[in-house]
């Protein structure tokens, strides 16, 4: 296997003041703040270090290896929770797929959870995702017209469908859709028989800094989906990291029945629309569900959380396999505390269903 391959980065153009009214209540990164930032470049890495974490990794053998993206149900509740590898995966995406209901796409890159799951199908979001990470793509499935776009897509050679090695039916007694796990060492086996299990190639990486900025700090930030329920972080001095709540009650990882827990929580706004061309859910000859498409590309707002602290930024991703990174209005690089970050991508207009308490 071959280990991650970096590229030098794209020049960066400075991006222009959102105009978007800053509300939720939040601070910008002060040039003060931002002058004593150690910037991580692609070299600072080097080979011992996790890109999309910043973290140093004990086995460099773990780099090596695709990263993975694996798609993990979070409805109902009833069936899905405790999720199993959540806690463990580097980044956690959750997104929008019909009405009010979330979904994560989980990246498992630097741990090796023993099982990650319920598995569920993909939605437009995972032609991206992959991409920006040089990923895997672990699903169970997607409708017609989102599996025209995956496998019309770059990411095509390295889609795993659920014949393959490392997928499992747990055999547990609830509803079929929702029994679909996998192991990850399974996966990356796959992967290798497919000669596509390698080291992610790099463009570019989010920015890493131990030391926290200084700003305002929050203890808490409190994100409501409508009908769905509540999902809650809340800040934990004592490990410096932010905790999880889902429904009031702590959101749990099976794996090792420990609550989830993120060094980052991103609140990332992105323009949803609707694809009238793909019915995720049809009755007769009426589709009850169109697909989602949300636009991870160009730029839009952002509100990191690290440290106790809320950073006012703004999102970029400048190619198609870029991740995402991070600015502030005058286009200097907003960083991240080193470790597992989780996304919580909303619609433009969330304000008023995001509280945020001083």
């Amino acid at each position: 296997m071959v280990a991650a391959t970096f590229q030098p980065a794209a020049t960066f153009t400075p991006i222009p003041t959102s105009t978007r009214p800053a509300t939720p209540p939040a601070t910008a990164v002060s040039d003060q703040t931002l002058e004593r930032v150690r910037l991580m470049t692609l070299a600072d890495f080097g080979e011992e270090r996790n890109p999309f974490t910043g973290e140093v990794v004990s086995d460099t053998e773990r780099l090596a290896r695709r990263p993975l993206a694996v798609k993990i149900s979070n409805a109902p509740p009833r069936w899905v929770r405790p999720q199993s590898g959540l806690s463990q995966a580097d980044l956690v995406f959750e997104h929008l797929t019909e009405g009010t209901i979330t979904r994560f796409t989980a990246l498992v890159y630097g741990n090796a959870p023993a099982k990650i799951g319920p598995i569920r199908s993909a939605r437009l979001i995972d032609v991206e995702l992959p991409a920006m990470y040089d990923a895997a793509l672990v699903f169970s499935g997607s409708s017609i017209g989102v599996s025209r776009r995956l496998f019309g897509s770059d990411i095509r050679p390295r889609i795993l469908r659920t014949l393959e090695t490392g997928y499992y039916r747990s055999g547990e007694d609830k509803p079929y859709e929702h029994t679909l796990y996998a192991e990850p060492e399974g996966l990356w086996q796959a992967l290798e028989a497919k000669g596509e299990n390698h080291g992610p190639t790099i463009t570019t990486t989010m920015v890493f800094d131990s030391a926290a900025p200084t700003c305002c700090a929050t203890d808490m930030a409190r994100l409501t989906f409508e009908s769905f329920g509540t999902v809650e972080w809340r800040f934990d001095s004592a490990s410096g990291r932010y905790l999880r709540w889902v429904d009031d009650e702590p959101h749990i990882d099976a794996n090792n029945e420990q609550q989830i827990a993120a060094s980052n929580v991103i609140i990332l706004y992105a323009e949803h629309g609707l694809d009238t061309t793909i019915c995720e859910l049809q009755r007769g000859d009426q589709c009850l569900a169109y697909s989602t498409t949300i636009e991870l590309s160009g730029e839009g707002d952002a509100l990191i959380l690290r440290d106790g602290l809320r950073i006012l930024a703004r999102w970029r991703r400048e190619q198609r396999h870029s991740p995402l990174r991070f600015y502030s209005s005058e286009g200097e690089p907003v960083p991240l505390q080193i470790g597992n970050s989780w996304f919580q991508v909303v619609p433009a207009d969330f304000d008023d269903a995001l509280q945020l308490d001083p």
